[in-house]
């Protein structure tokens, strides 16, 4: 992974601070006590899905199946390493080939131990390869489950993902060449990134649309040049549509494009992450993606064109690569654990922190292109919102991601709160959920959970009314008492009602989650997978939700 662009700066509190730890406690509630942080925490994050093509000899090519760790504070070391591999549920269905430190430890050759050893920085990953069996069908899926440890550090449970699914395709199925996990660059420099498309599935694949995802602070280089074929967006960072109405991809044939996909850092870049995906031409992934994007500006050159190209490195509908330029970051985001009865609407306070040494201006309003806009927020399923700031939009199609603007200038130390009123639908039991710096990828981030528990059972207390008299006698016992009741009014029950629950919602000052890997994130990026995360990627995850939901014609 490299050394990680994260640099902490301890925050210094103090009556010099305009937004002070005590102001955000106060609208936050008590902040919960850190867990003891002696121990480094890392997260797994495996691919969400990996499509192999069918092969009725067993010799088709391998597509790639891959698990990434990273440290939860980004930059500790990962000691001793240890993956292992349980592909059972691929009996009869898939293959799979281990890279050098691993070694089957079965004769079906489905459960492996991998042993990479120590990684610097922050984290690394690991690829295998997995493709179908012999006479497996078109539409089968298993799973494979990695299970990852280290020497000096604890699994972090509450995110990630370490569950793989292996479909073999069906119908067309285009995947697309899998990147690098981390591309390094630097200001004013230009990356080429070898990108493709395949057909994984059974039948012909009739119009292609290839779509790339550009970060803030970067731009299509001359060299991609202004293809008649696609649209741009308004301004150099955004989505790239390209279509391919004539083209035909046959089961297994590999297309490159015949220029490659060249981006060029700006004077000033931040890091960010580039993607791109493949799907039919004309189908509801193109217009999700133009609904979302704008149609953009046609392009007025010649057409961009596929050629042959070679197997290999394919396995999911989207790829990306993480762009580091080795600018530090200034702004992570602020999360606290989420808890309340079931049924209850609840105050949860999330914030923007500048842990930088500058402060992070806005220019007329709005971020300097290249820096943050602001925080994205991702809620677990079951849980709804019945409030949010004025300043946080609900993200299309995503009815529980919201995007939260920075309207101002934060100092060094600074931050923007935003107050949501969270409403417990479900019972949930440490339901993760995540905030990031809108744009960064690996750093910044930081991890929450929602919990609702069943609501206490009413109380029936039983009482009376005596008649009246020298001998007034008013009786309300804990427990009945036994001998003849007053013969005076009936009794009558009363209910009384469940306590309210107070806030329990606190925004802390932990250190933040850094999310690795290719696909969504999970959330998805993502865990989009395939969570995925990150990708900004709640486009990637249209894409692949219509893909796994069933046969295309």
């Amino acid at each position: 992974m490299g050394d990680s662009p994260v640099r902490r700066r301890p925050w210094a509190g103090g009556a010099a601070t305009a937004f002070s730890v005590a102001a955000l406690a106060a609208a936050a509630g008590a902040l919960p006590a850190h867990a003891d942080s002696s121990r480094t925490s890392f997260t797994v994050t495996a691919s969400a899905r990996t499509l192999v093509a069918p092969a009725a000899d067993g010799a088709g090519g391998f597509s790639d199946l891959l698990v990434s760790f990273a440290a939860d504070d980004g930059s500790s070391a990962l000691a001793g390493v240890k993956v292992a591999v349980d592909g059972r549920q691929l009996a009869r269905l898939a293959e799979l080939r281990l890279p050098a430190p691993c070694t089957f430890t079965d004769a079906e050759h489905l459960q492996a131990i991998c042993a990479p050893g120590d990684f610097a920085g922050g984290g690394g990953h690991l690829t295998l390869g997995v493709r179908a069996a012999q006479g497996a069908p078109a539409g089968a899926t298993g799973t494979v489950l990695f299970t990852v440890t280290a020497t000096n550090a604890t699994v972090n449970r509450a995110s990630g993902r370490d569950v793989t699914e292996v479909r073999v395709g069906e119908g067309p199925q285009l995947s697309v060449a899998q990147l690098p996990v981390l591309t390094r660059t630097k200001p004013g420099a230009t990356v080429t990134l070898a990108t493709g498309l395949t057909n994984q599935g059974d039948r012909e694949a009739h119009g292609v649309l290839l779509w790339f995802r550009i970060p803030e602070g970067y731009a299509p280089a001359a060299a991609f040049g202004d293809f008649g074929n696609c649209r741009y967006p308004d301004r150099a960072a955004g989505l790239v549509l390209c279509r391919f109405d004539d083209a035909v991809v046959r089961p297994g044939e590999v297309l490159r494009l015949s220029v490659p996909v060249a981006l060029a850092a700006g004077d000033d870049p931040r890091d960010g992450r580039f993607e791109y995906g493949a799907d039919l031409a004309g189908g509801p992934t193109e217009r999700g993606l133009t609904a979302a994007q704008g149609a953009g500006r046609p392009g007025t050159g010649a057409p961009l064109t596929l050629t042959a190209g070679q197997a290999g490195g394919f396995g999911s509908e989207s790829a990306s690569t993480y762009l580091e330029t080795g600018r530090p970051y200034a702004l992570s985001a602020v999360a606290g654990d989420v808890a309340g009865v079931q049924g209850a609407t609840v105050p949860a306070t999330f914030a923007l922190r500048n842990d930088g040494d500058a402060p992070a201006a806005l220019h007329g309003g709005r971020p300097a292109d290249g820096d943050p806009a602001g925080l994205l927020l991702s809620f677990p399923s079951g849980v709804r919102i019945a409030g949010a700031p004025a300043d946080c939009a609900q993200r299309p199609a995503e009815p529980t991601v919201y995007l939260c603007a920075r309207t101002r200038t934060l100092a060094p130390g600074e931050f923007q709160a935003y107050t949501f009123q969270v409403l417990l639908a479900d019972p949930l039991d440490r339901a993760p959920g995540r905030a990031s710096v809108e744009g960064q990828a690996l750093a910044g981030a930081a991890l929450f959970t929602v919990t609702s528990g069943a609501a206490p059972a009413p109380t029936t207390v039983r009482s009376y009314t005596a008649a009246p008299g020298p001998a007034l006698r008013a009786v309300a016992p804990a427990a009945e008492e036994s001998g003849p009741e007053p013969s005076a009014p009936p009794a009558a029950a009363v209910t009384a009602a469940a306590p309210a629950p107070s806030p329990t919602s606190q925004a802390s000052l932990g250190t933040g989650l850094a999310e690795t890997g290719a696909g969504t994130s999970g959330l998805s990026l993502a865990a989009t997978g395939g969570l995925a995360v990150g990708l900004g990627l709640g486009l990637i995850g249209m894409a692949a939700r219509r893909h796994w939901a069933g046969n295309r014609g």
